[in-house]
């Protein structure tokens, strides 16, 4: 059971230490105070995990207190404690927000199965929406390759997931595969049954990053409306992948480098530490060495993420792993459109092995899946690719569209958008820069058509 952040609200000095006791002995932090209203100075000093709550105060009514901390506290659980345990008391509390209800005297077991349990649906909760993955998406990550090149990356993947290693920079071209080799390190590791939390850099502007990465306390800044729950707290036990962290602004790099060393923070406009246990994956398709000489990328956090370097290699580099790829990309997709693709004409795969695939396994994937969707037959050709870079051994001019085939308006604004993404990482700012709309109005766009 990870460390817990309590504030004990009790009127009995002996029950409220008894309890206090228990808690310190099982690892938590403990704050006792005797009445409402230095409970309610404790709540908004301090970010408490739990409050454990007499209903029999000498100044203000538990329940009053219940109902006010669940409203302005959500992220904080509250357990009831009353000598009168009779049911339509508990009910009462339960239907006010009370995470759970316990009589008095406090039994230890009880008192710390609660918390255990409380533990685990919190984090499950809140971890569900990070989880989330389709089918396809499911299908589409797995590793694939066995060229001697890629051979030894899974070597090294399999040394470096037995191990319960505290830092490891994944480095490599864009669409070479870091995400999903940070997820397969962690679920191939000692902490598989941890979280596994997920944070694009470059994807947020660094007055948000922080937020995300450490949480903030309500009121700390203009949009704080409530507390929120960082992603570092999230990953407790766990991992956490700062993936393009070379795109982190270098005055939150300080702030990074001093949680991974001391495993502790405090959120945005918090008053306590929160001590956490969190392995931390890195990973970055730029020149680590080129960000250090300008400035952009400190030296101490990058010796610190670089105790374990692995460099995963681009596709060109790793030819004879192509079809094997394809053919996997192709039974995902020809399945997802209802179709019975068998593979490539002769010169669609002599096309797809010549090219040297600069956006790497991603790329791969979109013309397959391009290939896949405008299939006529039972194979594809390499007009249906779509994908004149490969045919023509170049890039059509501006305003070229023969190489385009007819089809709805609204697929060809879906391929577009979709190409957008890619080229910018999944990057919603740039990709409404390259296609000269509003990220607004982009959101939307993704939104409708289903693009992750």
């Amino acid at each position: 059971m990870g460390k817990l952040n309590l504030l004990i609200v009790e009127d009995n000095l002996l029950v409220g230490a008894a309890v206090r006791d228990i808690l310190k002995a099982a690892g938590h932090d403990v704050f006792v105070v005797e009445n409402g209203e230095s409970g309610r100075r404790a709540v908004s000093d301090q970010t408490f995990n739990v409050i454990l709550l007499d209903l029999m105060l000498p100044d203000v009514d538990g329940q009053v207190l219940l109902e006010e901390w669940h409203q302005a506290y959500p992220d904080t659980q509250i357990i009831v404690m009353t000598a009168y345990g009779d049911i339509p008391l508990a009910v009462e509390c339960l239907k006010k927000g009370a995470y759970d209800f316990l009589t008095k005297p406090v039994e230890k077991v009880q008192i710390l199965k609660t918390l255990e349990h409380l533990q685990a649906v919190r984090k499950a909760s809140v971890l569900t929406e990070l989880s989330k993955r389709d089918a396809d998406t499911a299908e589409i990550q797995e590793i694939i390759g066995s060229s001697p090149e890629f051979n030894r990356t899974i070597d090294m993947t399999q040394r470096v997931a037995e191990n319960d290693f505290s830092c490891l920079f994944l480095k490599g071209e864009s669409g070479t595969g870091k995400g999903l080799f940070a997820r397969t390190i962690h679920k191939m590791g000692r902490r598989r049954d941890r979280p596994f939390v997920e944070v694009n850099c470059s994807a947020l502007p660094p007055t948000l990053i922080e937020s995300e990465l450490f949480g903030h306390r309500k009121g700390a800044f203009t949009d704080a409306k409530e507390d929120r729950v960082g992603l570092f707290e999230l990953a407790d036990g766990g991992t956490l992948f700062l993936d393009e962290i070379g795109d982190m602004d270098i005055a939150l790099q300080s702030k990074l480098l001093k949680v991974i060393e001391e495993q502790r923070f405090r959120r945005i406009g918090g008053t306590s530490d929160i001590t956490v246990d969190v392995a931390i994956i890195a990973a970055t398709n730029q020149h680590v060495e080129e960000l250090i000489a300008s400035n952009q990328f400190r030296l101490d956090l990058y010796y610190r993420l670089n105790v374990i370097p692995l460099e995963l290699p681009p596709l060109r580099d790793r030819m004879e792993d192509v079809d094997a790829i394809a053919k996997h990309f192709i039974a995902i997709y020809s399945r997802k459109f209802g179709k019975k693709i068998r593979g490539f004409s002769k010169s669609a795969t002599a096309a797809i092995n010549k090219y040297s695939w600069p956006g790497n396994v991603r790329e791969l994937r979109n013309v397959v899946e391009r290939g896949c969707l405008l299939a006529k037959g039972r194979t594809i050709s390499d007009e249906e690719l779509m994908f004149p870079e490969i045919r023509n051994g170049g890039t059509p001019a501006d305003g070229d569209i023969e190489c385009l085939p007819a089809m709805p308006l609204a697929k060809a604004e879906e391929l577009v958008i979709q190409a957008a993404m890619d080229d910018a990482e999944g990057n919603k700012n740039k990709a409404a820069k390259i296609l000269g709309v509003q990220r607004n109005a982009l959101s939307k766009k993704l939104e409708e058509y289903g693009i992750d």
